[in-house]
C-alpha cells in the first residue's frame, strides 16, 4: 500500500487527491490549516487533518517521514510553501514534490534541495504533472485513468540480464519504451542518453533506467516483484 500526503487542499490539491484516490493500493492524507477545506475534502480521502505545516513538531507528530511521497501544492503563499518544504527536508522525507508559483519560488525550492518541482502551467492542466515515486519507479505521465508511463531504475537484481530474459511484455503486460543511460562526454561531463530502440540481447547495467508503459496494476505488480 502506497501512502501519500498532500499539503494544501486548494484547487490543485483537490484535483490531485481525486486522481490519487482513483489508483489501486493508494492511501492519501490531506493536510491543510483551513478547517473548512478539511471538512470539504474529508469524505473523498483516506484521512484529512487540520495542521499547520510550518510547525515542525506538528509534522513530526504524524510521522510525515514515513510517507512514500509528500506533495506540497501550496502555490500563492510562497513563504508557507518554502517553510513547509524546508521542514520536510529537515525531517528526512524521502520524496518531496512541490508546486512553485514563479521562477523566484522555483529557485528557492531548488536551493532547499527539492528536486521534484511542478510548474503552475503543468499543475493546472487536466494531466497534473505527476512526479510521484511508485515503489522503485518514478511516474512520468498518465496515459489514461489506469495506464501510465514510468521510469524504472535497474538495480543490482536486474543488472546483467537483458530484455529478452526479463520478457516484461509476456510476464507483466508491460512494454519497454526506451532505456536511459548515463554516459561521459569527451569533456568528462556526465550526460544522459536515451535509446528508443534498445537491443533485447544487450545486458542491463545497474543505474540504467527503463522507461516502461502499462496498466497501473501491472506496474504495481512489477514493483512488488522487483522489491522482494
Amino acid at each position: 500500500m502506497l501512502q501519500y500526503a498532500v499539503i494544501g487542499v486548494g484547487t490543485l490539491g483537490k484535483a490531485l487527491i481525486n486522481r490519487l484516490m482513483g489508483k489501486p493500493s493508494v492511501e492519501v492524507l490531506a493536510i491543510d490549516n483551513d478547517i473548512n477545506e478539511i471538512e470539504a475534502i474529508k469524505n473523498n480521502v483516506t484521512q484529512a487533518i487540520r495542521l499547520d505545516s510550518t510547525q515542525k513538531e506538528a509534522l513530526e507528530s504524524i510521522e510525515i517521514n514515513k510517507f512514500d511521497a509528500v506533495i506540497v501544492t501550496i502555490g500563492e503563499d510562497m513563504m508557507t510553501s518554502i517553510l513547509t518544504s524546508l521542514i520536510l527536508k529537515e525531517l528526512n522525507v524521502k520524496n518531496i514534490i512541490a508546486r512553485y508559483s514563479d521562477e523566484k519560488h522555483k529557485a528557492i525550492l531548488s536551493m532547499i534541495g527539492v528536486t521534484h518541482l511542478v510548474s503552475p502551467e503543468e499543475s493546472m492542466g487536466i494531466h497534473i504533472a505527476e512526479q510521484l515515486e511508485v515503489g522503485d519507479s518514478l511516474l512520468l505521465y498518465d496515459l489514461t485513468e489506469y495506464h501510465s508511463i514510468v521510469e524504472f531504475p535497474v538495480h543490482s537484481g536486474l543488472a546483467g540480464k537483458n530484455l529478452k530474459e526479463l520478457d516484461l511484455r509476456k510476464k507483466y503486460k508491460i512494454n519497454v519504451v526506451a532505456i536511459k543511460k548515463e554516459a561521459i562526454s569527451i569533456l568528462g561531463e556526465k550526460k544522459i542518453t536515451v535509446d528508443c530502440t534498445p537491443d533485447p540481447d544487450e545486458s542491463l547495467i545497474e543505474g540504467d533506467i527503463l522507461v516502461i508503459a502499462g496498466h497501473d496494476k501491472d506496474i504495481e505488480k512489477l514493483n512488488k516483484r522487483m522489491s522482494e
